[in-house]
């Protein structure tokens, strides 16, 4: 007779089992699909929604404006974050709090390449959000290799100011 409170080894059994194959089952596709945009969605839908976006900003995109530009994640140069102006006699380009070297992104157009380039280059994840009235991207992530440690870029645009609007 076994004593007050003790569970029989049998009723044990699924009890431990049960766990151990749903963890063993949670890593069983470790192979990467493809390009996608965070949310499971193919490299076409990445592109496509690109060529929206560029399509809203240049029919309603400001010709100059202002904003900050937050580059983060990763290592790699241009990281910190820069209030960028940009107007059609130039861009001006003022580091706030920068972490690293002068980044090579500063405009709008220049977002759009990045976004279009990773795509390209068969990054694992390309995942950007876009504001829905200008269509300029709001937040950029990217991982190029999912299983890779400090390959991500980030780019976050925030304090978006048209100083002028196409005619």
């Amino acid at each position: 007779m076994r004593p007050k409170g003790m569970t029989s080894p049998s009723r044990l059994l699924p009890v431990l089992v049960v766990p151990i194959l749903v963890l063993s089952a949670c890593g069983a596709n470790t192979e990467p699909t493809g390009t996608t945009s965070g949310a499971g969605e193919p490299e076409s839908s990445v592109s496509t929604d690109l060529q929206q976006a560029v399509q809203r900003w240049a029919s309603v995109g400001p010709v100059s404006y202002r904003m900050t530009l937050v580059s983060s994640c990763g290592e790699r140069n241009g990281l910190g974050v820069f209030r960028v102006t940009v107007t059609p006699g130039g861009t001006s380009v003022e580091a706030v709090d920068r972490a690293s070297d002068e980044t090579d992104i500063k405009t709008i157009p220049d977002l759009f390449a990045f976004i279009d380039e990773t795509a390209a280059s068969g990054a694992e994840v390309v995942d950007v959000e876009y504001d829905t009235d200008l269509g300029y991207p709001q937040k950029i992530d990217v991982d190029y290799v999912v299983d890779a440690i400090d390959d991500e870029a980030c780019y976050t645009v925030k304090d978006f100011e048209p100083l002028g609007l196409v005619d």
